[in-house]
């Protein structure tokens, strides 16, 4: 029962996060559904124009799901390359192939025997979140089709766990500025507005830049295939050179990589004390001096802002966990896999949040 929420929705499954990740590339991304899941993320979890992109749902009835009729899904599969033969099949998993412990690698492997196409599972079964399914979509599709460098001119940057769950495009399109003013020549976010020729050609990447979690599993994968080193983080601009007029407490709620990214930029300014909250899956390779809690269910979320902080930043559907005596500050930013389509995307660039916390502070 610690899981039950009464306001705050769940964050994405899963499987919605490696259909979020692979959206742009439009391979063939078969989300293997006996019922419903195709619904919801197309319905909470996707903004995105779907006309013409080739994520769809298997279709199997649920005898033929629970049976694990494997066939009748590869003679779907066949005949979707044969008609048009796309840069990669991929087989997202739900929750009953997950129960049923499909095999969906298996499946996978057939399929590219018989179409020539590369192919693979996601290992998703729409009980985890978002970033797990990301992190693996992004991890195999680079295992099956990038190509091994052939060498370049200049630096390049590749941004690792691109993803509209977490970032918004003026957020992208503002880190890739951030890198390029900072001596990159260029930069490939790779899954958010790139397409498959960047992925073709991640490899030949001179460094890589893991921006949220689903970043860091493809990140290893590369250092360990092709010697990429990589770093974890986002380009903010300059530490604010301010001092808060009064101790401070400020508690930034979100995906890993970015809520300890701010919050340890925070924790520099004299007079402030900054705590990460973290709703994704974390890990022990990010920001470990920043202090950070767990924050994975609502009654946690509650109690933890019930405690004696100034600011919060996060999505505004945090606002409604706020104890009705609170007087912190809160700033707003929508995090796309919390509250889906509820609040647009923002126009704000990194710096506002920055430009945010100074103006609080002061």
């Amino acid at each position: 029962m610690k899981d039950f929420r009464m306001i705050l929705p769940n964050p994405a499954s899963d499987t919605a996060g490696a259909a979020s990740l692979l959206f742009q590339l439009n391979g063939l991304t078969i989300i293997h559904d006996a019922a419903g899941s195709m619904e919801s993320y197309i319905t909470f979890d996707e903004e995105r124009e779907l006309e013409g992109k080739r994520t769809v749902a298997s279709r199997l009835s649920r005898l033929e799901a629970i049976t694990g009729d494997d066939r009748i899904l590869l003679d779907k599969i066949e005949e979707e390359c044969a008609e048009n033969p796309p840069p990669f099949v991929a087989i997202l998993g739900t929750p009953v192939p997950f129960t049923i412990g499909t095999d969906l690698e298996g499946i996978a492997a057939e399929a590219e025997f018989s179409t020539g196409v590369p192919a693979f599972g996601v290992n998703s079964g729409g009980f985890e979140i978002y970033d797990k399914g990301a992190g693996e979509a992004l991890k195999k599709v680079l295992e099956k089709t990038a190509q091994p460098p052939s060498g370049h001119t200049g630096r390049i940057v590749n941004l690792l766990g691109a993803t509209p769950m977490d970032y918004s495009p003026a957020e992208i399109d503002d880190i890739a500025q951030q890198l390029l003013t900072k001596g990159a020549d260029s930069v490939n976010n790779l899954t958010m507005t790139d397409g498959m020729e960047q992925i073709y050609q991640a490899a030949e990447a001179d460094h890589n830049l893991v921006i949220s979690t689903a970043g860091l599993p493809a990140a290893r994968y590369l250092k360990q295939r092709y010697g990429i080193p990589y770093s974890i983080g986002v380009p903010f601009d300059n530490i604010p050179d301010i001092a808060a007029a009064t101790p401070q407490k400020i508690l930034i709620i979100g995906e890993s990589v970015f809520s300890k990214q701010l919050a340890e930029i925070a924790g520099q300014i004299p007079g402030v004390t900054a705590v990460a909250g973290i709703i994704s899956n974390d890990d022990a390779e990010i920001f470990p001096q920043v202090s950070t809690i767990r924050l994975d269910t609502e009654d946690g979320i509650r109690a933890e802002l019930r405690k004696d902080y100034t600011i919060v930043l996060g999505d505004p559907m945090y606002r409604l966990l706020l104890p009705p005596e609170s007087n912190c500050i809160f700033i707003e930013r929508p995090h796309r896999a919390l509250s889906g389509r509820l609040y647009p995307f923002s126009e704000y660039n990194l710096n506002h949040y920055l430009n945010e916390l100074k103006r609080c502070l002061t």
